[in-house]
């Protein structure tokens, strides 16, 4: 090897030995920075922990918070309806669904619902009615969501059904008049009866001096009539303002009916009428129950004879007996006119009616007793499938001892 070629190797080694303390010093500072790096990613992971565990709590906590919300947004007796800031219902309570008689998914997304009065909610009570169930009463209240920037967000409506409240002061009322009622009747039933008995005892005796079937033992007759219709309505008058307790007893449905029906059937008779004018179709769907069967009857009675009132040139009538849930539901159909909806309240009242020739007693006093059997009257809004009025007495059925 010359000297040059030796030369040239040494300055190879030197080279290579100055490359690798270079490498060495880079890879120990590569280490270092890989240390520190490894370090400072294991503090950002654990501070990562700690932040998702934070986090992980909130969220428990808001979940556990909204929980509690939802439940007692579930639990208030009071409905509750919020929509968005397009007036779209997003959420209501159960309370809600009851008070308005319809499912979530119905509600969900819709700007308005029978019952529901948006912005026009002033706390007045009103009447609504609910999809295949009674009408109830019903206050709403409207309060706007706004948010921080101070614009609109939504709504909350609240529904406060006063059903009950309007349904005790009614019949407070109710009992109040029957009270005021009461004495006065007494008194007038007393007065009037009297005359009354002389008058029916000297037309008893004008018809025996007339030969039978003469014009004047005809107008005799009249007079007993006349007498007899007038007492039937001071008995009418008496029985509604002042209601003895029931008598119970072990009732036939259809034997009840028939009585019923029979009893319409000879008014017609005596006033002269065509009871044939007038189909008269019947039907006892029931076990026997327990309750008054007088009281019943002339309940039924009033109802078919309003029943006939409302179809003067004859036509059909539908008298149905049958259970309807825990109740015993007496319903007569006919094919009148039918009974307003603003009426339908009235008709209820002692003294109020449409006809000329009417007592306004006949409904007041089906009423009287639907509620001495702790049950109502019930008029339809709707037409009856005979395209008039559908009555309805309803009381709870009972199977218990009956009084003796």
């Amino acid at each position: 090897m010359t000297p040059e070629q030796q030369g040239t190797g040494a300055l190879a080694l030197e080279d290579v030995e100055q490359a690798m303390r270079s490498f060495a010093h880079i890879s120990d500072r590569l280490l270092d920075g890989y240390d520190a790096l490894s370090k400072r990613a294991e503090h950002v992971e654990a501070e990562l922990c700690r932040t998702n565990d934070e986090l992980e709590r909130k969220v428990h906590e808001l979940d556990a918070v909204k929980r509690h919300l939802e439940a007692i947004l579930q639990s208030l007796p009071t409905g509750v309806v919020v929509r968005d800031a397009e007036e779209r219902i997003v959420r209501a309570n159960a309370a809600a669904l009851a008070i308005l008689g319809c499912g979530e998914d119905d509600l969900l997304g819709e700007r308005s619902c029978a019952g529901l009065r948006g912005a026009e909610a002033d706390g007045e009570a009103r009447e609504i009615e609910r999809p295949g169930s009674e009408p109830i009463v019903v206050a709403s209240r409207y309060s706007p969501i706004v948010a921080a920037g101070g614009e609109q967000a939504g709504s909350v409506e609240i529904l406060d059904d006063r059903t009950a409240l309007t349904r005790m002061t009614e019949r407070v009322h109710q009992l109040d008049k029957m009270a005021a009622l009461g004495t006065v009747a007494g008194g007038i039933a007393h007065e009037i009866r009297n005359p009354m008995n002389a008058i029916m005892g000297f037309a008893a005796l004008l018809a025996k001096r007339f030969e039978p079937g003469s014009k004047e033992a005809d107008w005799a007759n009249l007079i007993r009539e006349g007498v007899n219709e007038a007492d039937a309505i001071i008995t009418s008058l008496l029985t509604f303002a002042d209601p003895e307790r029931l008598r119970l007893e072990t009732v036939d449905p259809e034997a009840l009916i028939d009585d019923a029906v029979a009893a319409v059937t000879r008014d017609l008779e005596r006033a002269g009428e065509r009871p044939a004018r007038w189909e008269i179709v019947t039907r006892a769907a029931s076990h026997p129950f327990v309750a008054d069967r007088i009281k019943l009857r002339q309940a039924v009675r009033n109802l078919v004879a309003n029943a006939v009132d409302a179809q003067p040139d004859g036509g059909r009538i539908e008298v149905v007996l049958a259970r309807e849930g825990d109740d015993v539901a007496i319903r007569v159909c006919d094919a009148g006119p039918g009974i307003p909806a603003e009426l339908a309240q009235k008709v209820r009242e002692p003294f109020f009616t449409t006809r000329a020739d009417g007592t306004g007693l006949g409904l007041a006093l089906v009423h009287t007793i639907a509620q001495l059997h702790g049950g109502r009257l019930d008029i339809e809004r709707r037409p009856s499938p005979l395209g008039g009025a559908a009555v309805i007495l309803r009381f709870p059925f009972s199977t218990g001892s009956p009084s003796r």
